[in-house]
């Protein structure tokens, strides 16, 4: 089979057709076909792929967007998810507008990721390769057949194909970063797929549920099964619930997305071309030893270390530098010093604003979902047409209607906790969340109201639009400073040889697992935070002495602020300066990422629990849940499911198909298509009605009284969640919090329907997100007495002695035979637990463990002292 890149294949146009209309004015329809270009000529082909064709009239698609405002792709979060998806669907000409909640469209999550971004280590080779040279097959690919359709772009040169050659003996494939993703997620079952795949276009032919033989399938199967259902298996041990299908498709796709993206010529990447030589990330860059083209780069050690932030154009023997982070089997993640989501953004944000399809809308938050609940589209499924929106600084709501759908991209919910590495503000409040838990709750009755009346609902039961929320991770290491907000120190630091240390200097990260400070990051937040509960002396000391410490003042001084230049600023900016270079720092977790979220399929289409779409409703990056972390997330992950989640979404939107002889993608498209289509009837007769009753908003004076009550209900509501949703969870607690949160959801929407909206101000819709949101994960949470991945749970004496008596059988036990509750297991042991079929238990690697283990870098060589 032949892979084809996402720009290596038919692309689509936007065309608009106006047209009379008696009675309402003018109204428009839209077609949108394929086109095929080829150099400065286009050949415009039917909207099938292959099969009937049909023609369409063509008029200027730049002032659509202005002709008919509502003839948009309408993106919540100007984060590197919102601006990937824009990108994308605007290059295959969809108008968009992006609304960010700050007055800077920079104002984002993504913004201040520190790490970097998982890309791939082309250098990093073993053994294989010299056994394998000769080689000329990639997965039954052959090299030449790899080479001219794997390309980034249809009009690239040489430099920028992936031979079969070059990627045999590669120690940094996509299977490695799939099983590198599984361990971190807390699923503990093997791979399902024993072949590696290389890099491609993830289309329906390679999902792991892909079967073309329906004919023992039922309906409901058939339906969800080429809709492109999220497939997920759940661990047996862990209860977590991991995708590998969209593990696959971020290791295939994520290369060819980055260089897409945010890589120039130099590296093969393709940005300069499409949006503009703006759009290249300078990320940092490393001199290589030799120009020979046929050493072994084995080693990152012994380059030297070039920084790029003036100019991305530098001398032909540099390369992209790669750092290796926590749980990650190789070098693979590129960065920007310590703050790779800063210049991102601010390059992916600019691209994006002079696109000329694409608009800003700052100070605007969202209110509410608005879907076609009478029906009007005619569809068989409520479909959303566009959103409730709050201009901030006007205190002004309105409607924005959206043919082409919205996304959900506004990011997690990770600032609904007292103590967070999300920036303040209206971020990470779950606003996409409490959207999602809104639109099921109208929906849901909705379709209760016209179930005994002749509707198109078709029985279908809404709910499942958002999972796996008690999935909150926790960053091991945030900065911890008595009364103060946190600071993230990035996991690269761990990843550099940082070692976790008690206030008596002990590294004691070893003791809780074997690969130490690059363990998953649910096992060191965990490890870290029982560190801190202790006293420095180990028992009737002051418990006031903090007790849990990163260092990394073995590094060299100059070379670590030139590394982690933020990180070195920051705490010399304090009144009492710190100098991470020559002292160990106190650290505590904060809350950190959300890996559950609203629920997606591999496109991103947000889907129900029984598999069926919510019509024109999508969402990408930390706020969907597509199964990829799965209860908890690898490092640097972040930026790169924004990147090739949201260009699936963008393609998604636009009608792209990768494969003409993809059934499952065709028969997506047309669906897609009609309910476009559709949405943009219900639309035309929303806004006849709107114009002839003159529906016009008008601003409205705040209540500053209702202001502050929502501000102090929103700083008790995240002191709640620290407390009784945190590190550590007990079912007491987490009942508790059910019943304060489901109050607070309560108050919250009483503030805003008895302000009328508009004025209650935005800290009224920042509580009721928050609200939502936290009373959803606090309810995920107390549902699922097993601990795995981020979700760790201590069961109380009564219950832990109903789960003994149950998995024992009701035996009894000896008194010195202590029994512990349930917990989360290192992954080093889940395999053998599992294998056994005993009951797993958490036991450190001096008590039994066993096995060798891996090496990581130079600094297994590194003596630490006792």
């Amino acid at each position: 089979m032949m892979f084809q890149s996402a720009l290596q294949r038919s692309t689509t146009i936007h065309h608009m057709i106006q047209r009379s209309s008696s009675g309402s004015g003018i109204r428009w329809s839209s077609y949108v076909g394929d086109v095929r270009c080829w150099g400065s000529t286009t050949a415009t082909t039917g909207r099938s792929g292959g099969r009937n064709s049909s023609t369409s009239s063509t008029s200027s698609t730049s002032s659509s967007s202005s002709s008919a405002p509502h003839e948009r792709l309408l993106i919540l979060g100007s984060g590197v998810a919102g601006c990937a998806t824009a990108l994308t669907a605007a290059r295959h000409g969809i108008p968009v507008t992006i609304l960010h909640a700050g007055s800077d469209r920079k104002d984002c999550n993504s913004y201040w990721a520190q790490g970097g971004v998982i890309y791939r280590n082309y250098r990093l080779r073993g053994e294989a390769k010299k056994k394998n040279n000769n080689a000329s097959c990639v997965n039954g690919v052959s090299s030449s057949n790899y080479s001219s359709s794997n390309s980034s772009s249809s009009n690239s040169s040489s430099s920028n194909l992936v031979s079969a050659e070059a990627v045999q003996g590669l120690v940094d494939t996509p299977k490695s970063l799939v099983n590198d993703i599984r361990i971190a997620s807390g699923y503990t079952g093997p791979l399902r797929r024993e072949e590696n795949l290389e890099e491609c276009v993830y289309s329906s032919h390679y999902h792991l549920d892909n079967n073309n033989n329906n004919t023992s399938k039922t309906k409901q199967q058939q339906q969800q099964q080429h809709q492109g259902s999220n497939n997920s298996q759940t661990c047996p041990i862990s209860n977590v619930r991991w995708s590998e299908d969209a593990s696959w498709k971020l290791a295939c796709e994520g290369p060819s997305r980055i260089r897409q993206l945010l890589l120039g010529p130099k590296d093969s990447g393709t940005a300069h071309q499409h949006y503009g030589p703006h759009a290249v990330v300078p990320f940092d860059r490393q001199r290589l030893p030799t120009a020979s083209e046929d050493d072994d780069d084995n080693t990152t050690d012994d380059y030297s270390f070039v920084s790029s932030k003036d100019d991305w154009r530098r001398s032909e023997d540099d390369v992209l530098s790669l750092c290796l982070e926590a749980s990650h089997s190789a070098a693979r993640i590129i960065h920007y010093a310590d703050c790779t989501g800063r210049v991102i953004t601010e390059r992916i944000t600019e691209a994006a604003s002079l696109h000329p399809l694409i608009e800003f809308r700052g100070d605007c938050v969202v209110t509410d979902l608005i879907f076609d609940e009478d029906g009007i589209g005619g569809g068989v499924d409520k479909m959303v047409i566009g959103a409730k929106v709050l201009d901030k600084q006007r205190n002004e709501q309105c409607h924005m209607y959206a043919t082409h759908g919205v996304v959900l991209a506004s990011g997690g919910l990770g600032g609904i906790y007292q103590h967070s590495t999300n920036p303040l503000g209206f971020n990470a409040l779950g606003s996409s969340v409490g959207l999602a838990l809104r639109l099921e709750d109208r929906l849901s009755s909705s379709s209760l109201l016209n179930s005994n009346n002749n509707s198109n609902n078709n029985g279908i039961m809404y709910n499942g639009i958002v999972s796996d929320l008690e999935y909150v991770q926790f960053h091991p290491t945030s900065l911890y400073l008595p009364n103060e907000a946190r600071f993230l120190l990035t996991e690269a630091l761990r990843g550099e040889g940082a070692i976790l240390r008690d206030a008596s200097g002990r590294a004691f990260a070893r003791d809780y697992h074997p690969n130490g400070e690059l363990a998953p990051r649910d096992i060191v937040a965990r490890a870290v935070f029982m560190e801190s509960q202790k006293s420095s002396s180990g028992g009737g000391g002051d418990n006031n002495v903090h007790n849990a410490y990163l260092d990394i003042s073995h590094r060299d001084s100059e070379w670590l602020k030139d590394r982690f230049p933020s990180i070195h600023a920051h705490l010399k900016s304090r009144t009492n300066p710190m100098d991470f270079t020559q002292e160990k720092i106190p650290v505590i977790p904060a809350a950190h990422y959300t890996c559950g979220g609203v629920t997606t399929d591999l496109n991103g289409c947000v889907i129900a629990s029984n598999g069926e779409w919510y019509g024109n409703l999508y969402a990408a990056g930390e706020a969907a849940r597509t199964g990829l972390h799965g209860g908890n997330r690898l490092a640097s992950t972040s930026l790169l499911e924004g990147l090739v989640y949201g260009a699936s979404v963008g393609e998604m939107v636009a009608g792209v198909v990768s494969d003409g002889t993809d059934d499952r993608a065709l028969e997506n498209r047309e669906r897609v298509m009609e309910t476009m289509h559709q949405a943009r009837y219900a639309i035309e007769q929303r806004l006849a009605l709107e114009q002839s009753t003159d529906s016009s908003t008008t601003a409205v004076a705040v209540d500053e009284g209702v202001r502050k009550e929502a501000t102090a209900i929103l700083t008790n509501l995240k002191s709640i969640m620290w407390d009784n949703v945190g590190v550590v969870r007990t079912p007491s607690k987490l009942a508790l919090a059910v019943s304060e949160l489901s109050a607070m959801r309560d108050e919250a929407d009483r503030l805003w329907n008895n302000s009328g909206g508009g004025g209650a101000g935005w800290e009224v819709v920042a509580l009721r997100d928050a609200a939502y949101s936290g009373l959803a994960v606090a309810e995920s949470a107390l549902a699922n007495r097993v601990s795995g991945g981020a979700h760790y749970v201590v069961l109380e004496e009564s219950e832990s002695e109903n789960s003994s008596g149950s998995n024992n059988g009701g035996g009894s036990k000896s008194d010195s035979d202590e029994e512990e509750p349930l917990h989360a297991i290192p992954s080093w042991n889940l395999h053998h637990a599992l294998m056994e079929g005993r009951k797993a238990r958490l036991t450190r690697p001096s008590e039994g463990a066993g096995g060798k283990l891996p090496k990581h870098g130079w600094w297994d060589e590194l003596e630490e002292t006792e």
